[in-house]
């Protein structure tokens, strides 16, 4: 089998399909995919709300809820407490499989009419607004982490205490908007950090303490801007430069950016990892393409996740096995084209399996077509059957996919082997994570026929007349009881308790950006999910860097190849690992 070059019906760009991959495809009994692999990842994170968050009454208990699911919506929302009870059957909603119309059209029906849960998050206390995330205690608006505690407005953040604004942030303590940092105490405004304290500004550095502005460092104290200084010169820097201004801040933060360009970034974040591309992967096995994981084997186009093996295109999904086109979940095996399909207890045991085009079906098995449903088997479009009945239905229901497919906008067709279309998404495409890495206007998105939420609550608001002070010492209590103006997008925003508690305690000054717009400036300093081809640039005299020790190429440029998120036209001087090595780690 040789690899084959297609072209996206969605983007029209052409796409590589590989033996591997052909040979997973086989496997699984699916066709090989129409879309290419950055339109395959928009489809499914367009299911995906994270973020966008209401208040609304339950349609079984009357109770408010805070809910992902707008008041507009075509569909019923219960409350977390309601939704997963004895109070209703997600059987009743069942329907006969009708062959005179296509399967997303009868799924869209169907999801359409059965109740969805306001929230994904359990286990937490004091934690309302809070999404997919379990065993929080004093949490708000975070998103897709665990066992938090004290913390807001991060996303993906876990083991964390007193932390705010922070995207990828594992076992950490008080820090403020950091990106992709694990086991830091006191870590402010830093990327790619470990094992840190006291850091400040600062990119890829380990085991650091009192630095602020560096870049690269290993094992340092009382550095600023990858200089040396003594602890108490250190001290009145900082008393001279005080955080707790906002325009210090700003200046400080220019500066750093200067250092971190001046030192090698490493081709990909990698560890313990091998026969693997793509960048922020521990443990893992041949893993291709893969962004923000650990502990994956035989995987590839997997955003985001953990404990996978032999799976290909995921998005937010971990603990399973044999998963294709699988968005927002976990504890499966032998499952496909699914949103938010789980089992109570992914991490310990696998408990669904062979389920297939469905949402939100949990601790089920041998399902196709499903929607919001609990523990059953031998269920098509949430209708019961017998095991024997069940594989003939479906049988027959394959094939009239091939058959009938699906028509989209602009000529997309969708067949047994694609995922769900957005056209048919519960979710308005702007509500979405798709919104954050492949962004749309209102028109672009009417075009392509995405969905899209206009809604806007009933409530008025009245801004203060409050100007929000540069330093956090001029605030105060009073600004709790303000309606407060984004500076970028003009909508309302106030400072919680708990939060003006946390600037005040690490002396910050409060932010004039809405938490939306704070989530966007951290998605806007990410690399784009994409690899490039190149040669490290070791030796390559790009910029002023100089070597401080003999590499394996002497004076010659490095012949090493790499793939990297580093694009050829990007500023930052790239080194391949054994070069980074003998330079940084």
């Amino acid at each position: 089998m040789i690899k084959e070059t297609k072209v996206c019906q969605n983007c029209k760009s052409p796409f590589i399909i590989e033996p591997d991959d052909f040979a997973f495809y086989e496997r699984i009994e699916v066709s090989p995919p129409t879309f290419c692999v950055e339109c395959r990842e928009q489809r499914r994170i367009a299911y995906r709300n994270e973020r966008a968050l209401y208040k609304r009454k339950c349609d079984l208990c009357g109770k408010d809820a805070v809910s992902r699911v707008s008041p507009d919506k075509p569909y019923p929302m219960y409350c977390r407490d309601c939704w997963w009870s004895d109070k209703w059957d997600p059987l009743s909603f069942g329907q006969e499989y009708d062959f005179s119309k296509p399967f997303f059209r009868q799924f869209q029906e169907l999801l359409n009419k059965t109740p969805h849960i306001s929230i994904f998050n359990s286990n937490t206390v004091n934690s309302d607004w809070v999404n997919q995330e379990t065993d929080d205690k004093n949490c708000y608006l975070n998103v897709g982490g665990h066992y938090n505690e004290d913390s807001g407005y991060n996303t993906y953040e876990l083991y964390g205490k007193n932390c705010f604004d922070n995207f990828w942030l594992l076992n950490s303590e008080f820090c403020y908007e950091n990106l992709n940092c694990e086991r830091c105490y006191r870590t402010l405004f830093s990327q790619v950090c470990h094992d840190c304290q006291d850091t400040i500004l600062s990119y890829d550095c380990r085991n650091c303490s009192h630095v602020l502005g560096c870049a690269g460092l290993r094992n340092k104290k009382y550095h600023i801007f990858n200089q040396p200084y003594s602890k108490e010169e250190y001290e009145k820097f900082l008393k001279d430069n005080p955080l707790s201004s906002r325009k210090n801040i700003e200046q400080l933060k220019e500066k750093a950016e200067k250092v971190w360009l001046s030192i090698p970034r490493r081709y990909a974040q990698m560890f313990k990892t091998t026969n693997s591309t793509g960048d922020f992967v521990s443990e893992s096995k041949n893993a291709k393409n893969c962004w923000n994981l650990e502990k994956v084997e035989n995987a590839k186009n997997i955003y985001i996740g953990g404990w996978l093996r032999d799976g290909l295109d995921a998005s937010a999904h971990g603990a399973s096995e044999l998963g294709y086109e699988m968005s927002s979940g976990g504890g499966v095996y032998n499952s496909q084209f699914n949103v938010f399909c789980m089992s109570n207890d992914p991490l310990k045991k696998v408990h669904s399996s062979n389920i297939k085009y469905c949402y939100a079906v949990v601790t089920s098995n041998s399902c196709f077509g499903c929607a919001n449903l609990r523990d059953q088997e031998y269920c098509i479009l949430n209708k019961k059957y017998s095991k024997e009945d069940y594989e003939k239905l479906l049988l027959k229901i394959k094939k009239q996919m091939a058959e009938m497919p699906y028509l989209g906008k602009n000529g997309r067709t969708y067949g047994y082997g694609e995922f769900f279309p957005i056209e048919i998404a519960p979710f308005g495409y702007n509500e979405t994570a798709a919104q954050d890495y492949y962004p749309l206007t209102k028109e672009q998105a009417k075009e392509k026929g995405y969905p899209w939420c206009d809604y806007e609550p009933d409530t008025k608001y009245q801004f203060s007349d409050y100007e929000i002070p540069d330093n956090i010492s001029e605030v105060g209590d009073d600004i709790l009881q303000k309606i407060l103006k984004c500076e970028i997008s003009g909508k309302a925003y106030r400072i919680v308790p708990m939060e003006l508690q946390f600037y005040r305690h690490m002396e910050l000054p409060v932010p004039k950006r809405s938490p939306l717009e704070r989530h966007k400036d951290r998605i806007a300093e990410l690399l784009p999910r994409k690899l490039h081809k190149r040669t490290c640039e070791c030796g390559s005299r790009k910029g002023t860097y100089q070597n401080t020790v003999k590499h394996f190429h002497n004076s010659e440029p490095c012949p090493n190849q790499i793939e990297t998120p580093f694009a050829p036209d990007r500023p930052e001087l790239v080194y391949c690992e054994v070069c980074y090595n003998s330079e940084i780690a």
